[in-house]
């Protein structure tokens, strides 16, 4: 063989070898490269499942309170239905006098016949009745008596009384020109006794 030729082939001979030598190392990366990717594909299927932690749920929400209820108005006074003159009359729930059926706030006797005042239920309930009154002083007493303890006049039935004797009533005055001897309250011009004490009044000099 000539040198020529021989020179060719060794050529082409190192150039083959090269080749296959590159090609070796570029299939030897790539199993490199799938090894290593498979050691981690293993390695992460291996690894337990760290539970993923819910979301803190959130607060409440405060529920607002129930409005208060509207408070009622005070009540008002009851009130009670009585005679008077006959007639029915809408009057409160205060004290009347059993015999004129006149009706005081904050006193005891009637100023008008010296009668002690009673709660207006009795007068409904009919416990209590008009009495009698004096023909003498004109004062009113419970049933029973039959002379005035004051003068020893006759007691007659007040509605007797009153249907024989007429007896002219004033309306207040608003003058305060009468006092009681004993408790020396003053009491209006129209008043004839005290209403603390059922005494007579005296005008005031």
């Amino acid at each position: 063989m000539e040198p020529a030729a021989l020179t060719v082939a060794s050529a082409r001979a190192v150039e083959l070898a090269r080749w296959g030598l590159a090609i070796a190392l570029v299939l030897l990366a790539i199993a490199a490269i799938a090894l290593v990717a498979l050691v981690a594909r293993r390695r992460r299927d291996a690894e337990p499942e760290v539970p993923v932690e819910a979301p803190p749920a959130p607060p409440p929400v405060p529920r607002r309170a129930a409005p208060a209820p509207p408070r009622r108005p005070p009540a008002a006074p009851r009130h009670a239905m009585v005679m008077a003159g006959g007639a029915l009359a809408v009057v409160s729930t205060g004290l009347v006098c059993p015999t004129c059926r006149t009706e005081y706030q904050g006193k005891s006797f009637c100023e008008r016949d010296a009668r002690r005042l009673v709660p207006a239920e009795e007068m409904l309930a009919g416990a209590r009745s008009a009495g009698g009154m004096c023909t003498t002083c004109g004062r009113a007493f419970e049933p029973g008596l039959r002379r005035c303890p004051h003068d020893s006049g006759e007691i007659i039935p007040a509605v007797l009384f009153q249907a024989t004797r007429r007896r002219r009533e004033m309306a207040p005055t608003g003058v305060m020109a009468k006092v009681c001897p004993v408790c020396r309250e003053r009491s209006d011009l129209s008043a004839r006794f005290c209403g603390r004490d059922g005494q007579e009044l005296v005008v005031i000099n």
